[in-house]
């Protein structure tokens, strides 16, 4: 079976790790936008089959149908991170790979690179799925450690990891959380670096409102107009969304997380609450110090201080935000922003923090490695550390 090659890709809140393996599934289902590929040299592509996915030597799908240029083509599609990993795996001098009609990458090299050549000499036409995707890389990454997940009684790793002492469990879950929680934290001190805390606070709220669909297209309007830019602008919520109109992501989408509802709520919020960034920081820097041996019990009634958690998502976001997300912006965004700010202490804070969008797999792990239940409520660090165990899968 072939190794499964991992690289470490900057998200949107810090470092991820997305596997070879995830990239190849993106092609075997198809999850991109399909209905104008072209390859890099501008011949337009449908594909009629993606070809058989191989688990071994050799190309990593066979029998792949496919129209190029209006040509039927048969053969087989080798799919990279880059092109210049063809090189690097040296199939440009091994025969298996002369069957190869398409190299698929998911992102290019830099301009001028080499072509990719068979050992016969031809050149594979190249299509990058970066500008494709149907969702960024982070959530396609997150899903596969989910589906992990759903086969924890079939994998040999976790029976070795569920043996361990419970205490021993909770070590790995802290250690693989606090490797999140630290990139996390320097994403949000490179954002400070460029920004102040008021528009860096915009510009996460923007994105995390856009789920994983459309974190992207937020990302630019927010980088685009500052807080008080938009908040005065003539520009409607409509205005806005036309703006980035080719870059919503809207298949299967529900209609509440559609862009354009979401950009509506912002607006409200800006008008409801134009300082909403300086009442957060107000919060935080009033926020008791957790240590770090508290239960998650006793921390969470030391930060709610008669309902004070949920009062802060009403009066930041006016009722706009529900408690999920409002709990996945403070996980994702504001309490690392708050470490990198200084404002905060915000490492215990963050571990013991509700879960915010939390899938049921995930839960039923954690009670399943008996890592929560009566005395140990799952919070995020658990969720953090389940999910990177799952996409290291090195336990």
């Amino acid at each position: 079976m072939q190794a499964d090659l991992v690289q470490e890709i900057q998200g949107l809140y810090g470092p991820f790790t997305l596997t070879e393996r995830v990239v190849q599934k993106i092609w075997l289902r198809q999850d991109l936008e399909t209905s104008h590929l072209s390859t890099e040299c501008g011949k337009r592509l449908e594909v009629f089959n993606p070809g058989r996915w191989n688990l071994l030597g050799g190309p990593d799908f066979k029998d792949a149908r496919l129209l190029i240029d209006g040509q039927s083509v048969l053969g087989d599609v080798e799919v990279h991170f880059s092109s210049s990993d063809w090189y690097a795996h040296q199939h440009d001098v091994n025969p298996e790979f002369n069957r190869v009609v398409l190299h698929v990458v998911l992102y290019a090299d830099r301009e001028g690179a080499q072509a990719v050549r068979t050992q016969s000499g031809y050149e594979p036409p190249l299509v990058v799925l970066m500008p494709l995707l149907n969702r960024d890389l982070e959530s396609y990454a997150t899903d596969e450690a989910l589906l992990e997940m759903e086969k924890v009684d079939d994998l040999e790793w976790v029976a070795s990891f569920l043996e361990k002492p419970v205490e021993q469990r909770m070590a790995t879950m802290q250690q693989y959380a606090l490797k999140r929680w630290k990139g996390k934290v320097e994403f949000a001190r490179k954002r400070l670096e460029s920004t102040n805390w008021r528009e860096a606070c915009h510009q996460y709220c923007l994105e995390v409102l856009g789920y994983s669909r459309n974190r992207a297209p937020m990302s630019h309007l927010a980088l685009r107009y500052t807080l008080d830019e938009m908040r005065l602008s003539d520009y409607g919520a409509e205005a806005l969304y036309e703006e980035e109109s080719a870059n919503w992501k809207l298949s299967g989408l529900r209609p509440a997380n559609h862009p354009l509802k979401r950009l509506q709520q912002y607006l409200e919020i800006l008008q409801s609450k134009p300082d909403w960034p300086m009442d957060l920081y107000q919060f935080l820097q009033e926020a008791p110090h957790l240590e770090t041996r508290l239960t998650t019990s006793a921390a969470r009634k030391s930060l709610q201080r008669a309902d004070s958690v949920d009062a802060l998502r009403m009066d930041l976001f006016a009722g706009q935000v529900g408690v999920s997300r409002f709990h996945t912006m403070m996980v994702d965004a504001f309490l690392p922003l708050a470490e990198a700010e200084g404002c905060l202490d915000a490492q215990s804070c963050w571990w013991h923090w509700w879960a915010g969008d939390c899938p049921d797999v995930v839960k039923r792990f954690l009670k399943h490695a008996e890592l929560s239940g009566a005395n140990q409520p799952i919070n995020n660090g658990l969720v953090q550390g389940a999910l990177a165990l799952f996409m290291n899968r090195d336990a």
